[in-house]
């Protein structure tokens, strides 16, 4: 294989696929990117770390000589970035599986494996499939990613679960302390010969955060195609596609409180500042452990505080009340985590007592979307 092409534009494809390359594995192959030729001037760039994977083309390429090879992709990236820029690449590989890499007076060597030793890949067609806005997609990923579970002993759990319906998407996360349910209605078009706008998929965290950075600015839509056991993004001129998760997702809408008797109406950024200020404290490692953050209800003040070893903190901050005062004690994170991912100026929280979950919603229902959060709360000492 001997091909020549610019640099910029390889590596504007390569940034992507370094996201599912494979560090922690013993087989080889998966370390590195598998280059392809095509037809047309085309080569296709593969990586895929057995649960992820991203494909993307690089245009414009003289291609001398055809070739299907494995590159170590950290190496490749770092060569390709130390070369001049603007700069005119040239990737050769012999008989012998030698690999140049040379630019203008720079050259580097190193060695490739056979492209037929890549790891098979899973179907990336699917005749299922809808089309919605990246920044849709992004903004709501961004509002539910925080309850994805790291590590359960359900797996359903270490994913968010999508439902599409005709005009609507909704997506529901939960970690066992927190619970996230959101949903927009959007444009999602049809582009897949099977489907009914009526479909659900468990999406794993893992593949979440790779999306999200894949959408940027959400500026063009993203094809979404479901095949047996994966789903294909469309991501511009990018292709990502990840296993999904098997089973059925719990029937959270159980876990959701149903006689609330506590109600706040109080300004989000304003909770967002205390609890930031909170968890300064409460974040600290001391001693084994972390602090708590409590809250305070008494008439229409809320006060936040935190203790630990290393000092304290109180916030007081106004909020229209209806119902018993109270106090009740949270992991700040997680409660920071869904007062941040709350998409409203006011939100309303409604409580019962001091060992049941609180929930959190917009003051004001919208028509376009809605959200919903649950946390728990943890024990008080004394």
């Amino acid at each position: 294989m001997k091909i020549t092409f610019s640099k910029e534009e390889f590596l504007k494809q390569l940034y992507p696929i370094m996201s599912t390359v494979s560090t922690k594995n013993t087989i080889p192959a998966i370390e590195g990117v598998l280059i392809e030729t095509l037809e047309g001037g085309t080569v296709r760039l593969t990586s895929y770390d057995m649960l992820k994977g991203v494909r993307a083309f690089v245009e414009n390429v003289d291609i001398e000589e055809a070739g299907s090879y494995i590159i170590s992709a950290n190496k490749l990236l770092q060569i390709l970035k130390v070369m001049p820029n603007e700069s005119q690449v040239t990737v050769e590989v012999d008989e012998t599986y030698h690999v140049t890499i040379s630019s203008e007076s720079s050259s580097f060597s190193l060695f490739a494996m056979r492209g037929a030793d890549f790891p098979s890949l899973p179907d990336l067609t699917g005749e299922k499939g809808f089309a919605i806005k990246g920044a849709v997609l992004k903004k709501i990923i961004n509002q539910t990613m925080h309850s994805v579970a790291q590590d359960d002993i359900r797996p359903i759990l270490t994913g968010a679960h999508f439902t599409v319906r005709e005009g609507k998407l909704s997506v529901v996360s939960c970690d066992s302390h927190t619970l996230s349910i959101c949903s927009v209605k959007c444009d999602i078009a049809d582009i897949g010969s099977r489907f009914s706008l009526n479909e659900s998929l468990n999406v794993p965290g893992h593949a979440l955060g790779e999306l999200i950075r894949l959408i940027g600015d959400g500026e063009e839509d993203v094809k979404i195609y479901l095949g047996f056991k994966h789903a294909i993004f469309h991501v511009g001129g990018v292709l990502f596609f990840t296993r999904l998760l098997d089973g059925d997702y719990i029937d959270y809408s159980r876990f959701i409180p149903k006689e609330q008797t506590i109600f706040l109406t109080l300004d989000k950024k304003r909770l967002e500042e205390g609890l930031e200020r909170a968890m300064l404290i409460a974040e600290e490692k001391i001693s084994g452990g972390k602090s708590y953050v409590k809250l305070t209800l008494d008439g229409n003040s809320l006060t936040i505080t935190s203790n630990s070893q290393g000092g304290k903190v109180s916030d007081e901050m106004f909020c229209q009340h209806e119902g018993a005062d109270l106090e009740i004690g949270f992991n700040c994170r997680l409660l920071l985590d869904c007062v941040r991912a709350a998409d409203s100026e006011v939100i309303r929280v409604t409580m019962k007592g001091a060992t049941n979950g609180i929930t959190i919603e917009p003051a004001e229902k919208k028509e376009d979307s809605e959200f919903f959060y649950m946390v728990l709360p943890v024990r008080m000492n004394g």
